[in-house]
């Protein structure tokens, strides 16, 4: 017999033999404005999902978070020790992340997609890893509401996962609407004028990528498949496909300098007299494959290089964050 186990079952059982310890008040007050300052936004942490990235239970988290009482009943060092480890770690995350910033690939990506969207075609933009195709979606569905957007991952890119992404991101459920499959999801949408976005299309199987064109022929639905070289060729493939593509955009790195600046005001704030060093090195590492992907990964490791040898200069934490990442070229 297979012995199963109920983390919360066992958290309650276990207060009535542990010894109970005052909670850490500071650390408590820190953890609840972490929580509460992120309400309303777009990385909201509620207890269930603090309580999900350590382990324990929602009931723990709340109990422990709840400001009635000084004391949680439960193994408070225990809980405590892992509260710091996530903030530790959580922080470090955010401290070394970059927010979406408007800038020429972004607009270029708003320009296609408004031409499909016009055109109710189907069209492709294509774009090489890093150089900012995921940030240009989101910044557009943050000024289109109606856009219907999702990512292509390895394990939702045959034809039935397809159609399910496409139902679940158009917000469309059996339970919601009544529709028992892919098929009458058509029928309802004909004439559909809301622009569709598929991130990472180039993962789709030749199968899931004629379900989109039978599906924009049937609704005259606006799909935008982003994606890199890879998906051209399998449009190649096919005559009947690539004909049927309506307006094909290749993304380019026209200026780089306003998102270079972003990124190192970003992770660098205090770089006072580097900043045009680091701009030289920022301006070589987006010119090479990965772009602006890499360059926000060489300079979150610098933050953290620099944290454990301060002497360094920031120039310098750069290039040993370079060193110990797979890359083809070194730094003039």
């Amino acid at each position: 017999m297979i012995n199963q186990s109920h983390p919360e079952k066992e958290e309650r059982e276990s207060t009535t033999t542990r010894t109970t310890y005052p909670c850490d008040e500071a650390l408590r007050q820190q953890l609840r404005k972490f929580r509460d300052d992120s309400k309303g936004g777009a990385d909201e942490w509620t207890n269930a999902r603090i309580a999900s990235g350590i382990g324990l239970s929602v009931r723990v988290i709340s109990d422990y978070l709840n400001p009635d009482g000084n004391k949680y009943d439960g193994d408070t060092k225990r809980i405590e020790g892992k509260l710091r480890e996530w903030l530790r770690d959580i922080r470090l995350t955010l401290d070394t992340s970059i927010t979406s910033f408007i800038c020429d690939v972004s607009k270029q990506i708003e320009t296609a997609v408004e031409e499909i969207r016009t055109a109710k075609r189907i069209g492709v933009i294509i774009g090489p890893p890093g150089i900012g195709k995921s940030r240009g979606i989101d910044l557009y569905c943050s000024t289109h509401e109606l856009a219907i957007a999702f990512t292509t991952s390895s394990w939702h890119r045959n034809t039935n996962s397809f159609a399910n992404c496409l139902l679940e991101a158009a917000d469309v459920t059996q339970s919601k609407r009544g529709l028992r499959d892919f098929e009458s999801f058509v029928e309802k949408t004909m004439g559909m004028t809301r622009p569709i976005l598929v991130d990472d299309a180039h993962k789709l199987t030749r199968g899931a990528l004629q379900l989109a064109y039978d599906y924009r022929d049937t609704t005259g639905a606006p799909i935008a498949l982003f994606g890199d070289e890879r998906l051209i060729l399998k449009l190649k493939d096919d005559a009947q496909r690539l004909r049927r593509t309506g307006i094909v955009t290749r993304l380019k790195i026209k200026d780089a300098t306003p998102l270079i600046n972003h990124h190192i005001a970003s992770l660098i704030p205090d770089a006072n007299g580097e900043t045009e060093s680091l701009r030289k090195l920022c301006a070589q590492i987006v010119a090479k494959p990965g772009h602006f992907g890499s360059l926000q990964m060489e300079l979150a490791l610098a933050v953290r290089l620099k944290k454990g040898m301060p002497d360094w200069s920031w120039s310098e934490a750069v290039k040993h964050a370079h060193q110990k990442l797979i890359r083809d070229y070194e730094f003039n």
